[in-house]
């Protein structure tokens, strides 16, 4: 069973040598795990071909390769990377006609002058962003922290420590919420592995929140693996997975993390139907209030789709047999309506998924696999690549 590698830093080595050795002792436990909030089962159903979606080419400034799109009202914020030497990060909104403007950047410290975006997010107006570019004796990454408005956009440098030394994880996503923003990630756990963690904001300054007695906190017999968050009404969904260790065996299963607040009430939701190994990767959940939250993934390598209705997941049948490996980027699912559209990798293809009046079509969408997606008026956005890191060609469609 292979771990994600973004979710254990060299650095860290606590807990490693028991997680080791369990692995060697036995395969994967059978699904239905003790103490699983979730019910629910897959479906029978098979997902019917739908309508070819109309995709046309957008045009963006040359040499522009896309790492983000993000939903701001009725425009598309796009988070991109310029050629150059080194490449540099830009920042774009599109309008309805497909005209661009350049958000101004204002970066201060040397790596935000090279990062790439690894998470945008907008409340309509505020935009907060995470950074990243390698660096250092050891090439891990070096975070920068960016807030402004479509007028402009500055990097906020921070300490070393907030984000990097000794305990060190990974930043996942900048999260919005009408209580505050926050950037969720991983950091050495005091009990074993790594933790989830939650940064939150007072001024300029991100401060790491202490996990200890919360479900983000790693134990002897359970790790948290957070991929991604979003925001969940007046709180926070984080979906990942819990690795559970027992003696003699080890299961990696997808769950959820939910806040009542910013950083506050949090719970593990377990998925169903979760096979020998999976994990969520990206979330999108309603409008504030609605409890609704439609989870991506993978079960045993192919695609799963989860609908979280307040703590109960279902997973969704009708899903096709799509290869969905621990490194593919399955952005985050679009609610369009009642409805929800789910832009997948498949093979060197991409696949889109429309859930109509609950079925499931599914057409082959734009040339490449998909780096992001995102959509703006009734238009569904996706850029694909056709090479790891290569250029990216954003697309647009009409949503059915």
């Amino acid at each position: 069973m292979l771990l994600p590698v973004r979710a254990w830093p060299l650095a860290r080595a606590v807990g490693l040598t028991a997680l080791a050795t369990s692995a060697v002792l036995s395969a994967c436990t059978a699904p239905g795990l003790a103490g699983s909030t979730g019910t629910g089962s897959v479906g029978s159903s098979v997902a019917s071909p739908g309508p070819a979606l109309a995709w046309t080419p957008v045009a963006l400034p040359a040499g522009v390769a896309v790492r983000t799109l993000t939903t701001m009202g009725d425009r598309l914020l796009v988070g991109g990377l310029a050629a150059g030497s080194p490449p540099a990060p830009v920042m774009l909104t599109l309008d309805a006609g497909g005209a661009s403007s350049r958000v101004p950047l204002t970066p201060a410290s040397g790596y935000a002058f090279e990062a790439r975006w690894y998470s945008v997010a907008t409340d309509g107006t505020k935009i907060i962003a995470i950074g990243g570019a390698t660096g250092g004796a050891h090439s891990n990454v070096r975070w920068t922290t960016w807030t402004g408005t479509a007028a402009g956009v500055k990097e906020v440098p921070q300490s070393f420590y907030a984000f990097g030394g000794w305990g060190a994880g990974d930043l996942v996503d900048a999260v919005t919420t009408p209580g505050g923003d926050a950037l969720v990630g991983s950091w050495g756990g005091a009990k074993a592995g790594l933790d989830a963690a939650v940064w939150t904001e007072s001024g300029d300054v991100w401060t790491r929140q202490d996990p200890a007695g919360t479900a983000l906190e790693s134990t002897a017999t359970l790790l948290v693996g957070p991929r991604a968050a979003t925001r969940d009404g007046a709180g926070i969904l984080v979906a990942g997975s819990a690795l559970h260790l027992v003696p003699g065996s080890v299961n990696q299963a997808a769950a959820v993390w939910r806040s009542a607040g910013v950083d506050t009430g949090w719970h593990r939701v377990d998925l169903s139907d979760p096979g020998t190994y999976s994990e969520a990767v990206s979330a999108t959940c309603g409008e504030a209030g609605a409890g609704t939250c439609v989870v991506l993934g993978q079960v045993d390598g192919s695609l799963a789709v989860w609908e979280l209705d307040g703590d109960t997941p279902r997973r969704q049948g009708g899903i096709p047999a799509i290869a969905v490996g621990d490194k593919d980027v399955v952005p985050a699912p679009v609610l369009h309506g009642s409805d929800a559209v789910v832009v997948s990798p498949d093979g060197s293809r991409t696949a889109v998924l429309v859930r109509a009046s609950g079925t499931w079509h599914t057409s082959t969408g734009p040339a490449g696999t998909p780096a992001a997606a995102a959509a703006v008026g009734g238009r569904l956005y996706v850029a694909t690549r056709t090479t790891t890191d290569g250029p990216t060609t954003l697309w647009a469609a009409a949503l059915p």
